[in-house]
């Protein structure tokens, strides 16, 4: 009965996705909701931190953004692929100004990676701890500008979807993350492929036609080895004239049971992607974040740093200084120990690792959402929040948590299962890599149990204790 549910969902999903104008729809629809998320949040600040922390919930424009969009983001990337940008209002947009610009082709430093990986780097640790733009909502206002006219720019400037495939900030994180999912998008038979003479799917004359285009981030879809790089916009399905291509199901987290080969701007990103999970965790719980932050609290004592900079301080030596840190000892034991290549050690841990960081982010969305249930009251009756904020602050048994009390024990069960969970499939991953002998296998088994025990041992204790 499964199996016949599962063929019935993947028939539907394919056949929507050669219907010519089904995912332009949902493009606009969401390039729609995107506009209005910037109106709501327009004009709307506050210089006092104890105040922007309401706010950011009672407002409905940052409360949906920051806890239920972006969450879902990671939740579909992980569970299904890069679903995400199937209707990502970007890809609409920088496609249609690469169809009128100017068509310069992407040089090397876009290609590299490293402009994603820079991107990223900028919005965690500028834009999120310095400038708060998950917390005021004029602050995310400008931001969601900044990415709308960033996709027009080098859309009109550089040739085919250059935004999406070599510029947008979450581009790694999609692709690492769908490493994971179930679903993946393949041809039906490589033969036909390779009989086909057309070759609708990659042709130059169909690269910036409306709908059924070729592809326009560099794939040949019979090519295609895993999910990082396909952003599943659909135009394949409907340029392929032979009906070979299809969205199929998979084992999950299969891809990262091959020979993974990843960059040095991917691998970087990760590091600084692991780091920022361990504090997203941690400081769910006062214990832990106290712990976790007094290193990063005396340098801004010991160093003078005041007001917003603080944040970047903090931000730096947690999702730089410290994730760095771990993993060059780790690469530094495997190269004396098994001769491993500093990008080789890297990329095993990183492939390792990855299932624990996917499932911790995972959780975090589950804490994100839940405890912002408290909040829709307010942020439907009065959408700006302010006033909400205002009254909250002053008063904030205001917010009945009873729900969320009810909900705390299953969360905490959840969290624990979700850390063990990442462990053992982290596990059977080692037990697959390729090693140059068992020393190197060790030793990654040793950064995933350090790894995963900082959750682990932080979840059980805030569970318990």
């Amino acid at each position: 009965m499964d199996k016949i549910f599962v063929s019935i969902f993947e028939n539907m999903i394919n056949k929507l996705f050669k219907k010519s104008f089904f995912l332009v729809a949902l493009q606009i629809l969401t390039l729609l909701v995107f506009a209005l998320l910037i109106l709501g949040a327009f004009g709307i600040t506050n210089d006092d931190k104890n105040f922007v922390k309401i706010l950011r919930n009672t407002n409905i424009s940052t409360l949906i953004v920051w806890s239920y969009w972006w969450p879902l983001i990671i939740v579909s990337a992980i569970l299904f692929g890069r679903f995400w940008c199937s209707i990502c209002p970007m890809e609409l947009i920088t496609s249609f100004f690469g169809k009128i610009g100017l068509r310069k082709k992407p040089n090397n430093l876009l290609k590299s990676g490293w402009i994603i990986t820079l991107f990223y780097i900028l919005i965690l640790i500028v834009g999120i701890h310095t400038l708060a733009i998950h917390r005021i909502p004029h602050v995310m206002a400008i931001y969601l500008l900044i990415l709308f006219f960033a996709a027009i720019a080098i859309g009109y400037i550089w040739e085919k979807r250059t935004f999406c495939t070599y510029v947008c900030p979450i581009g790694h994180l999609l692709g690492l993350y769908s490493l994971l999912s179930f679903k993946k998008l393949r041809v039906k038979e490589v033969k036909i492929c390779k009989n086909c003479s057309s070759k609708d799917c990659i042709s130059k004359n169909n690269h910036y036609k409306f709908v059924g285009r070729s592809c326009t981030s560099e794939l040949y879809p019979a090519n295609i080895s895993d999910n990082r790089d396909c952003i599943l916009c659909g135009q394949c399905h409907k340029s392929c004239t032979r009906n070979n291509i299809a969205i199929q199901k998979r084992k999950f987290a299969a891809d990262l049971f091959t020979e993974i080969k990843l960059s040095w701007a991917e691998i970087s990103f990760f590091i600084i992607l692991s780091g920022f999970v361990v504090y997203e965790i941690l400081s769910e719980w006062k214990v832990t974040k106290s712990f976790l932050m007094a290193f990063p609290d005396w340098i801004n004592q010991f160093s003078g740093v005041e007001g917003n900079y603080k944040g970047t301080v903090k931000a730096f030596v947690l999702f730089f200084v410290f994730p760095t840190f771990f993993y060059t000892i780790l690469v530094l034991l495997k190269k004396v120990f098994a001769k491993e290549t500093f990008k080789n050690s890297l990329t095993q841990l990183v492939i390792a690792i990855l299932p624990i960081t996917a499932s911790m982010h995972l959780l975090k969305t589950i804490f994100k959402t839940t405890s912002r249930i408290p909040y829709w009251k307010f942020a439907i009756s009065d959408p700006i929040g302010v006033d909400s904020a205002q009254q909250i602050k002053q008063n904030p048994d205001l917010l009945n948590d009873g729900f969320l009390s009810i909900l705390s024990p299953y969360i905490g069960t959840i969290a624990i299962l979700l850390s063990a969970g990442g462990i053992i499939l982290s596990l059977l991953i080692v037990r697959k890599q390729k090693f140059n002998n068992n020393y190197s296998r060790i030793i990654s088994i040793i950064g995933i149990l350090i790894y995963a025990g900082i959750f682990l041992i932080s979840l059980t204790a805030r569970k318990f204790l």
